[in-house]
């Protein structure tokens, strides 16, 4: 349960123009790094972590536990999935991607739960509070609160901003009984307004209102570094190559071997 809401909360709306579409934004070929660890409840140690690498007009995310990697290739406007443990790859396009998700919005929509009906179309409370600089989307199902900064290079915003769209969409294809993208779409619009990425994000979840021991929480920490270091460089490089050799599986068999 935990791996797929972490994830979820990790994938820091309808999707912004990347590869190849009018609008698509990457910083500059040094490239930067996010650090990030999600927290269940009070626990101090986290669920979740993960390090994400923009470099060169691609993204890649890598999960220690479990051994896993995620990179989107701007250029080719694809993701590949890597299993380090199984040694198995996936492939799906952007495009996938994206008309997956209107087909799941469509079908949930008309979902008998109230809750899954607001999942499927969120609207939310914005409320920005000067004095601390924090962000807080509140609803009756779901509330965000988020301790933001705004980076000296709107690109690198922008950047994130276009990851964390398609990154939320594919971690709900991964782990679909867990999550779906669009509430988290609507937190990373709400940051892209203001030109800013999360630095702290605290995510509190009803799905049964009236029902208080079926309340989850969690937060996740983002670390931005605005630069990449040679281990950084190294596993971009090793993930380039077991993108060579990694056997190619179909996405329904990753997924199905993921959910063992």
């Amino acid at each position: 349960m935990w791996n797929g809401l972490a994830r979820c909360l990790l994938a820091a709306a309808v999707c912004v123009a990347w590869a190849g579409e009018a609008g698509a934004v990457m910083p500059d070929a040094a490239g930067f790094r996010v650090d990030n660890a999600v927290y269940a409840g009070k626990d101090r140690e986290p669920t979740v972590r993960t390090t994400t690498i923009f470099l060169n007009g691609a993204v890649y995310d890598f999960m220690e536990h479990p051994q896993e990697a995620i990179v989107l290739d701007a250029e080719r406007g694809r993701f590949t999935l890597l299993n380090m443990t199984r040694r198995v790859r996936a492939e799906l396009s952007v495009e996938e991607v994206r008309e997956l998700s209107r087909g799941l919005r469509q079908r949930v929509a008309t979902h008998e739960s109230p809750f899954a009906r607001f999942m499927a179309n969120p609207e939310f409370d914005e409320r920005f509070d000067l004095a601390t600089g924090a962000l807080t989307l509140d609803s009756p199902w779901v509330t965000y609160r988020v301790e933001m900064a705004s980076p000296d290079d709107p690109a690198i915003a922008e950047s994130y901003r276009q990851f964390a769209d398609l990154y939320s969409q594919v971690n709900t294809m991964l782990s679909p009984s867990q999550s779906l993208p669009f509430a988290r779409m609507e937190l990373n619009a709400a940051l892209a307004e203001r030109g800013a990425i999360p630095v702290a994000i605290h995510l509190t979840i009803r799905p049964r209102r009236g029902f208080p021991g079926s309340r989850v929480t969690l937060r996740s920490e983002h670390a931005l570094v605005r630069s990449v270091g040679q281990p950084d460089l190294d596993r971009v490089a090793q993930s380039r190559e077991f993108m060579n050799i990694f056997k190619l599986v179909s996405f329904e068999e990753y997924r199905r071997e993921e959910s063992r």
